[in-house]
This record gives structure tokens, C-alpha cells and sequence, in this order.
């Protein structure tokens, strides 16, 4: 019986040690290769933690049953105290990929709003190079050669046989239409609705996911000195709050 109980805490160690491997080897070829301050990667990065989350938490949890089921082993007792300490740490990162998220969610919005901006800005370059030389060419072919070196719009055969005041009265009206469009085709190109959504989604889903496994990670967090893991003193703590503030009532 004491055999079985050996290798059967055996198999629980091998199995919490490959789930621990598997759980590192996913997240750090995932994120390869590094790009620390981009916010895609942050995001790739937080989504791969999250993802496989189940792997290191199936693993403590394996470490604990392998205690429980070869009990006289003090290097399991061992092991398991130090898996407990490693766990207040693994506690307060899961807490951290919160603001993360939250920081690459900004993100996301600021690099919308400098992308919308640079474009206007490029389309009000171009628009007004166009505009300059639609007032200083002096004939329709001239026109059609400098616009074609600015990357300008192509002049149709009818355009080239107009008179030029004509032909420049009818180019700047048409250019003050299209500069005046382009505010709608930049927010049409990269609209706000579907990063909102994306922001939710993703805000729920990830920031709830680091939370939760935050707490299942706390259940089993010890400090060295402590008697009670971080789960229960936090409980404690909420307890004794809610205690003071009906003994004020």
C-alpha cells in the first residue's frame, strides 16, 4: 500500500511539473518575439497568460494532493510550503494584468485618435498642394503634368479641353469636397464602435479571467510567517470591516 501511495504521489508530482512546463512553454513562444512596449504585444501576451491559466493552477493543485496522499514525505511538505510562498507573487502579477489590460485598452484609443490625426494632417498637406497648383498653372496641360508629379488626381480629355479659369474654378470646388469628405471617410476607415466593443469584450473576459485566478491562486498563498493563506486573511479583513461598520449602526 505504501508503494502505491509513493508512486501515485509520484505521478501527481511528473504531472504537476509537465502542466507548470507546458503552461511557460506556451507563454514564452507565444510572445516571441519580444516587443515589451507595444501594445499589441502586451495584449498577445496578457490573452497567452490568461488562455492557458488552467495549466499552473491544475499543477499547484496536483502538488497539494501529492502531500495529502504520502503525508510522511518532508520534502513534499517542503516543496508544497515553497509552491505556497512562490503563490503570493503569482497572486499579485494575475492582479497586475488588470491595469495592464486597462493601460493597452487606453492604448488602443490613443493610437486611434494620432492615427485619425496624422491622417488629416496628410490630407491637408496634399490638398493643399493641389490647391497650389491648381491657382499657379497657367495653361491645362501644364496642370495635368504637375499634378501627375505631386501624385494628383489624373485629368479627364473633357477637364483638359475646358477653359483654364474654368477648368481651376471647377478642380478647387471639387477639391473643397473632397477635403471636406475626408473627416468621414478617416473615421469610416477606422470606426469607434467595434474598438468599444472590443475594449468590453476583451475588459470582461481577460480582467475578470485575472481576477478570478487571482483568487484561486490566493487560496493557497503563504507567507513564511503566516498561519493563514492570502484568501483567508483578505476574507478576514473584509469581515472585520463590515463587523465595524454594524457595530456603528
Amino acid at each position: 500500500m505504501s508503494t502505491d501511495l509513493s508512486s501515485l504521489a509520484s505521478i501527481l508530482l511528473a504531472a504537476a511539473g509537465a502542466l507548470i512546463g507546458l503552461f511557460v512553454l506556451a507563454v514564452t513562444g507565444g510572445s516571441l518575439p519580444l516587443q515589451v512596449l507595444q501594445s499589441d504585444w502586451q495584449q498577445r501576451f496578457i490573452a497567452l497568460v490568461i488562455s492557458h491559466s488552467g495549466l499552473p493552477l491544475v499543477g499547484f493543485v496536483l502538488v497539494h494532493l501529492a502531500v495529502q496522499v504520502e503525508a510522511d514525505r518532508p520534502e513534499l511538505f517542503q516543496l508544497r510550503q515553497r509552491l505556497r510562498r512562490w503563490a503570493v507573487t503569482v497572486t499579485f502579477l494575475y492582479l497586475l494584468l488588470i491595469p495592464l489590460q486597462g493601460y493597452v485598452t487606453v492604448r488602443q484609443f490613443t493610437d486611434r485618435a494620432a492615427l485619425q490625426a496624422q491622417q488629416r494632417r496628410i490630407a491637408r498637406e496634399q490638398f493643399t498642394t493641389f490647391a497650389g497648383i491648381i491657382r499657379s498653372a497657367p495653361d491645362p496641360l501644364s496642370l495635368q503634368r504637375q499634378l501627375a508629379a505631386a501624385k494628383g488626381p489624373i485629368l479627364a480629355p473633357a477637364e483638359l479641353a475646358k477653359p483654364m479659369p474654368r477648368l481651376r474654378q471647377d478642380l478647387l470646388a471639387a477639391l473643397r469636397s473632397a477635403e471636406a469628405s475626408v473627416p468621414a471617410r478617416i473615421e469610416q476607415a477606422t470606426p469607434l464602435g467595434p474598438l468599444v466593443w472590443a475594449a468590453v469584450r476583451d475588459g470582461l473576459r481577460l480582467g475578470g479571467s485575472a481576477l478570478l485566478m487571482a483568487l484561486a491562486f490566493a487560496a493557497g498563498a503563504q507567507e513564511r510567517r503566516a498561519s493563514r493563506t492570502l484568501l483567508m486573511r483578505l476574507l478576514g479583513f473584509i469581515r472585520s470591516v463590515r463587523l465595524r461598520r454594524y457595530s456603528r449602526k
